[in-house]
């Protein structure tokens, strides 16, 4: 019993005296050219995914999601000057940020980078996840605004190219933290009527 005691705490001391000298030494390489081992990568992802679904279990969403036109053209403008530098715009390519960071950010126009529920994406961007790049948008944005977001994020897999540059060019800029008043999506609306093209809204999925 004193052996396994006295290997122990060994073992305690070595993990300890290592753990150390990786801080102190400098060894541990914090670039983000450098590539995560599998195993670490493993554990991260495991552990971020993990931490995410545990915290968001306690968000409803029943209700959130309208799928009405104005909170999808919000949830647009937000995406366009928010978030489309790291998780890319459909049919465009990745943007010199996006490339540059370690972890790579998901391509959220692509449906195999958009595994996550409703109520995992809210809790992503309102908290953010430390270590990623990925910024706590809570801190600025009202709860509304950020489930006008992930309204969008559903339906983004689902958008064309074109139908997303339509929509660049038809809503204006600026998402606002108080969000967006309905005379001005009107004015939107009503001034894109007259335009010849048909794409004049985000499209619903169906």
């Amino acid at each position: 019993m004193k052996s396994i005691l006295l290997s122990f705490i060994a073992l305690i001391t070595i993990i300890l005296t290592a753990s150390l000298f990786m801080v102190f030494s400098g060894t541990f390489n914090v670039s983000s050219n450098w590539e995560d081992p599998p195993l670490l990568e493993w554990l991260l992802v495991e552990t971020r995914e993990n931490s995410v679904k545990k915290r968001a279990k306690s968000i409803k969403e029943q209700g959130r999601i309208t799928g009405e036109q104005s909170q999808l053209n919000n949830g647009f403008r937000s995406y366009r000057e928010m978030c489309a530098n790291c998780h890319s715009s459909p049919g465009q390519a990745k943007s010199p940020i996006a490339v540059g960071l370690n972890p790579t950010p998901p391509d959220l126009t692509k449906k195999r980078d958009h595994e996550m529920s409703a109520s995992e994406l809210f809790w992503v961007i309102k908290y953010g996840i430390r270590m990623t790049g990925m910024p706590a948008w809570g801190q600025t944005h009202k709860d509304g605004e950020i489930w006008d977001i992930v309204a969008f994020l559903k339906i983004l897999p689902d958008l064309k190219s074109t139908d997303y540059l339509d929509l660049d060019r038809t809503l204006e800029a600026g998402h606002g933290h108080s969000g967006v008043s309905d005379h001005h999506i009107n004015t939107t609306k009503q001034a894109h009527e007259g335009h010849n093209s048909h794409h004049d809204a985000v499209p619903h999925s169906h």
